[in-house]
């Protein structure tokens, strides 16, 4: 065998965490293999510390994507990450991922051509991660428990090419390593399960439910997870093998096309009234054509006033309003559903007053 391709998808994660990942990699008894990093639209400052630590791996082809004005799309990065491997294995990695020094000789002992295969992981606790940050030695690294769906996958480029990669429907996260390996089955593959140790998760916060409620300068989806999960039941329901909507794949918007958007042709400002939100969102914007549409969204100042608060108090206010988080998730699968292969971009500000939506028509 050649050698293997190691895939890697990124977002304004800790540069530190991604140090520990190539370090251990860095380690690895064999040396057959390259990584494929793709960081997909992180800050510019993250992008330029990230860029200076990777160059130090002489093993690391690294591609920075310009898309930061978009929804974090894990599924795309990688699948442009899977066009750009150069050899016909490919291994789906985690930046949490810590690789045992013999990771890679059983990625190369276990490949197969009509094979995936899937690794159980260890996941280390918060004390046991702070263990990477100085000299450690894989065996001596205790998890606080183990998983068997943890999204790393072992297959060949061809079959990811064959099924068209992940879904890009799914965004944010959840589903999309489940959804691949059902689709891969449902295409002929074998599912395999290695059961012994390899790699080790590296401590992180998890979300928490309420956060997703609350609007943020991070783009998040109240019951994303949900969403992405009845997609992925919806797949196993149709046998589907190919998403069905991706006939273009692994295709990023070239920075002159997103620069487009700077221009818009269309202005539209919107105030947060439910009707208002719903009626452009579901009506107004799926008549207009060849156009670059903004979408500003605001608060209406009487939302917060005191005479408004009484009178919802009292029941008797006469428009129904809508919170800014409310019109975000609006907005945010209108795009997931409707916009996610277009020319868009999304932010939201500072104060967390207003949203602009911008998409090219």
């Amino acid at each position: 065998m050649e050698k293997i391709s190691i895939i890697f998808a990124y977002r304004n994660r800790e540069i530190s965490r991604i140090k520990i990942a190539m370090d251990s990699l860095e380690s690895q008894n064999n040396k057959a293999f390259e990584v494929i990093f793709v960081n997909y639209g992180s800050e510019t400052e993250i992008s330029g510390s990230l860029e200076k630590l990777l160059r130090t791996y002489k093993f690391v082809t690294y591609h920075s994507l310009e898309v930061r004005q978009q929804l974090w799309n894990k599924s795309r990065a990688l699948n442009f990450a899977i066009k750009k491997a150069s050899y016909p294995y490919i291994f789906i990695a985690d930046v949490d991922i810590v690789f045992s020094p013999d990771a890679v000789e059983v990625l190369m002992s276990r490949a197969s051509p009509k094979d995936f295969c899937l690794f159980k992981m260890g996941y280390l606790n918060k004390k046991e991660s702070s263990k990477l940050n100085n000299e450690f030695k894989f065996e001596n690294l205790k998890p606080e428990r183990y998983g068997e769906i943890n999204g790393m996958i072992l297959t060949t480029k061809e079959a990811f090419f064959y099924i068209k990669g992940y879904d890009e429907f799914f965004h944010f996260y959840g589903s999309e390593d489940v959804d691949l390996y059902t689709r891969l089955e449902n295409a002929g593959y074998k599912s395999n399960l290695v059961n012994d140790i390899y790699f080790y998760h590296n401590w992180h916060k998890s979300y928490q439910k309420s956060d997703y409620k609350k609007l943020s300068v991070i783009p998040r989806l109240t019951n994303a997870l949900r969403i992405n999960q009845q997609h992925y039941f919806y797949h196993q329901k149709e046998m589907t093998t190919s998403p069905k909507k991706q006939e273009f794949w692994g295709e990023i918007i070239e920075k002159t096309k997103s620069e487009l958007l700077e221009r818009p042709t269309k202005k539209v400002q919107l105030i947060n009234i439910l009707a208002q939100v719903e009626h452009f969102f579901n009506e107004e914007l799926q008549d207009i054509k060849n156009e670059i549409v903004e979408v500003k969204a605001i608060e209406d100042p009487y939302y917060n006033s005191i005479k408004h608060k009484a009178k919802r108090l009292l029941g008797k206010q006469s428009q129904t309003y809508c919170s800014l988080k409310e019109v975000n998730d609006i907005i945010l699968k209108m795009i997931i559903f409707n916009f996610r292969n277009s020319n868009y971009s999304y932010e939201i500000s500072n104060d967390l007053k207003s949203i602009i939506f911008k998409v090219q028509l």
